[in-house]
């Protein structure tokens, strides 16, 4: 038996668990069925990590990721694409665009709609983009954390594949007037790269 039908085989028979898992209160009981869950997916590929969410009542989402480490987008979609027929469940491979969430973070609070950003030119790796992005909260003295956060909107933006197969490089800082009036909203980011992708094809 394969791994993957392992999985499968085993989340059938625990799903009902899972599918009110945000509407558990017990913290000590919800830990232990997230870890569970994970060692079963360990079992498949120690590399890949999950996310269960969804409106009560409604079906489920659950998202196989591999935090945007492109040398396991093949397990990511290979369990994906093995899994059952699941009534309640939208088995999901890596994170999807989420255009319009706040981003908080460790203190931090990024909006997509208050970002703007400029595309850098990378000679070392052509075939991706490097981008500066322009926030008015920045704080130089968290740049660590800004630029953890800054992921984590590109994440939603562009959901987890597109991030990780295009963009190479992320800096942010605090815009100037000028800057900002040169910059491009982020929410047009995806358009921007469906241009970039364009520009490169061969005619």
């Amino acid at each position: 038996m394969s791994k993957e039908k392992q999985f499968w085989d085993w989340f059938k028979n625990n799903e009902g668990k899972y599918f009110f898992l945000n509407q558990i209160d017990d913290a000590i009981e919800k830990e232990k069925l997230l870890n569970e869950f994970l060692d079963r997916l360990h079992n498949y590929c120690d590399q890949l990590f999950f996310e269960i969410g969804g409106y009560p009542d409604e079906k489920q989402d659950l998202i196989i990721t591999a935090e945007g480490d492109t040398d396991y987008f093949n397990q990511v979609e290979t369990i994906v694409k093995s899994a059952s027929e699941l009534d309640y469940w939208n088995v999901i491979a890596f994170k999807p665009v989420r255009a319009d969430y706040l981003t908080e973070y460790n203190g931090i609070t990024l909006d997509p709609n208050k970002i703007w950003f400029i595309p850098l030119n990378n000679n070392d790796n052509p075939g991706k983009i490097g981008l500066r992005l322009y926030s008015d909260n920045y704080n130089e003295s968290k740049k660590i954390d800004f630029l953890s956060a800054a992921y984590i909107v590109l994440d939603n933006i562009l959901g987890e594949k597109s991030n990780a197969l295009n963009i190479d490089y992320v800096e942010i800082q605090t815009p100037s007037l000028s800057q900002k009036e040169e910059s491009i909203e982020l929410n047009k980011l995806p358009r921007y790269i469906e241009w970039w992708k364009s520009r490169k094809q061969p005619l």
